[in-house]
């Protein structure tokens, strides 16, 4: 007969990760599939500062100890595939397949799915991802301190950013590919009086160009099609984040409009079993420090259901 897993947590980004080591302390029979490396998104830039713990610290060692830690309670429990379903929604078991043809079956599923960063796609923008490129200001922003920078966005979220971001840097030039913003004028105006900010708009950048790390930008006006260059020490990129749901579309699980995931505030989703933590979620908030709490109420959910069963 083949194993039935108590729990099969998909995606091994922060909150996955605390989820297995909570799974593993709770002594239940649990894995975890990763399609790529484990981290998420957390992988994207270079040094962390505002997670509890450490002054600083490579995001590579944060995830490295955070892997080591759960694997202390739950040995040999990570699987590198790509689930590409899941089924028997409405069984006690529900059924994971995955793109190597493997089969799972288990009690509860905890979604860890992450999201992934929308891009501006341009020349330079991948090469110079955690050497000049970033996509969290909470992250980043103490490292451009009197420095001049560029944001490209237009939004709400770009615009509190852009605040955040004026406590360290020297000056900002927000490229936007319009003239007017998407954001609410109370931000626009709070932004203005920093002093801080320069609106470039009608344009867009059309390449990053630096050695080993950002130097400069070409930004090209759409109107005139003239292309400027200024000199700057890195780019903020607030064009939105894409939910990584494309596995439970059309399925039982309800997605909000922009597609995450609808959870409680006990990780519960609309399907009895299965449980969902981290970026994934329908949520104010995306940090590594609301991620992993996130993952520890999902697998004590998760327990809890195992063990009601």
């Amino acid at each position: 007969m083949s194993t039935i897993y108590d729990s099969i947590i998909i995606g091994g980004g922060p909150a996955g990760l605390c989820a297995l080591l909570y799974l593993g302390r709770g002594l239940t029979n649990s894995i975890l599939i990763e399609r790529k490396g484990i981290g998420g998104l957390v992988s994207s830039t270079e040094h962390i500062e505002n997670y509890l713990g450490f002054k600083s610290i490579d995001s590579f060692d944060l995830i490295e100890k955070m892997k080591e830690h759960a694997l202390e309670f739950a040995k040999d429990s990570i699987r590198y595939d790509e689930v590409e379903s899941i089924s028997d929604f409405d069984k006690e078991i529900k059924t994971i397949k995955t793109s190597d043809g493997d089969e799972y079956k288990t009690k509860s599923i905890i979604l860890s799915l992450g999201t992934t960063t929308k891009s501006i796609n341009v020349t330079g923008e991948e090469k110079f991802v955690g050497r000049g490129i970033s996509y969290c200001a909470t992250c980043d922003g103490a490292f451009y301190k009197d420095l001049e920078i560029a944001l490209v966005g237009g939004g709400n979220s770009a615009f509190d950013e852009a605040i955040f971001l004026t406590r360290f840097v020297k000056k900002i030039y927000l490229i936007h590919r319009r003239k007017e913003f998407r954001a609410s004028e109370v931000l626009v105006q709070r932004l203005k009086d920093t002093g801080k900010v320069e609106f470039v708009l009608d344009s867009v950048i059309e390449e990053i160009v630096g050695d080993n790390k950002v130097s400069s930008i070409k930004i090209k006006n759409i109107i005139s099609n003239e292309v400027t260059e200024k000199n700057i020490s890195g780019v903020f990129v607030f064009v939105g984040q894409n939910p990584s749901t494309s596995l439970i579309e059309n399925t039982p699980i309800k997605l909000n409009n922009e597609k995450y995931i609808i959870a409680d505030m006990n990780m519960h989703t609309s399907v009895d079993g299965i449980f969902a933590c981290g970026d994934v979620i329908e949520k104010n908030v995306r940090q590594i420090a609301n991620a992993v709490g996130d993952g520890a109420i999902a697998a004590s959910e998760a327990i809890k259901y195992i063990q009601s069963l």
